[in-house]
């Protein structure tokens, strides 16, 4: 059967990295997920520097070579758009070389090396082959354990979270040139495509299930993130929006076995005293509030 639906995981420069271990181990983990998917419809493009080292690709899984200079990053403390600038270079000129060959009928799905996707993807794709594509509105965040939270804004959280057919993208070129405004602005980042292409007439749907897991945590990833609870309620909003954090709470899920199969998502110790803890926290936030 033609590929309906191709995953292009784009690769950091291995030299940019300090443990290439974790990488191999996450992108491993990611490709299991990719994987697994329930219908036969797809294929996943790996885009790495040649020469480095990755885990063994499973069926349906190639590697595109490319031969990209070590980019040179500014430091995100002093000049934050600059940083992000230079990761949308480099991860978009990564996945141009992903995407730019596709073919102009099939679903193109952006998926960070260290994120997980529901093995129902392809599947619905083959029941929509001719769709603009959807976005990935809710989805769950991970920090390993055995808690996720549900986020119902994924779409502009995450990178692992559109599917678009691939000739929304247009060539990507300009005078037989890579066109990089295009390349930063709908594969460097993730939060420009859902809105560009609704005003464009051709509106991405929304998943009618979560899609992916953002995975954080991650000393090799890019984003800079934290554990879970720091991340999705930080300390100090128990104190300042003690209802809120407490709303937030709502969003947590246990990693059921279901959910686990779905998403390939490889088994965690337990962290649910530490949401317990966070819950005490912001019910005595919340009544030491009420006394002022």
């Amino acid at each position: 059967m033609t590929a309906r639906l191709v995953f292009v995981i784009p690769v950091r420069h291995h030299r940019s990295v300090a443990d290439w271990t974790v990488v191999q181990r996450n992108l491993a983990a990611t490709l299991q997920s990719v994987s697994a998917q329930t219908a036969p419809n797809w294929e996943c493009i790996v885009v790495a520097n040649t020469g480095a080292p990755l885990p063994t690709m499973p069926a349906g899984c190639t590697v595109r070579h490319v031969d990209l200079p070590l980019p040179q990053m500014p430091d995100r403390m002093h000049d934050l758009e600059a940083y992000y600038d230079a990761v949308r270079h480099d991860k978009g000129l990564r996945l141009y070389h992903g995407v730019r060959d596709i073919s102009p009928d099939h679903h193109v799905m952006v998926v960070d090396f260290d994120d997980f996707v529901s093995c129902r993807l392809a599947q619905i794709v083959a029941a929509r082959p001719d769709a603009p594509g959807w976005s990935v509105e809710r989805g769950y965040v991970w920090s390993g354990g055995n808690l996720l939270f549900l986020h119902r804004d994924f779409h502009r959280l995450c990178g692992t979270s559109h599917i678009v057919r691939r000739d929304l993208y247009g060539s990507l070129e300009r005078g037989g040139r890579p066109d990089m405004g295009a390349i930063k602005r709908w594969l460097g980042s993730h939060i420009f495509i859902h809105d560009d292409l609704a005003r464009a007439g051709t509106p991405l749907m929304p998943l009618p299930f979560p899609g992916a897991v953002y995975r954080i945590g991650n000393p090799g990833s890019t984003s800079g993130t934290g554990g879970l609870l720091s991340a999705m309620i930080p300390p100090r909003s128990i104190l300042t929006q003690p209802h809120r954090a407490l709303s937030r709470l709502r969003h947590f899920r246990r990693v059921t076995d279901a959910i686990r199969r779905e998403f390939s998502l490889p088994a965690a110790p337990s962290d649910s005293r530490a949401v317990a803890a966070m819950r005490q926290t912001g019910t005595k936030a919340r009544k030491d509030r009420s006394r002022t």
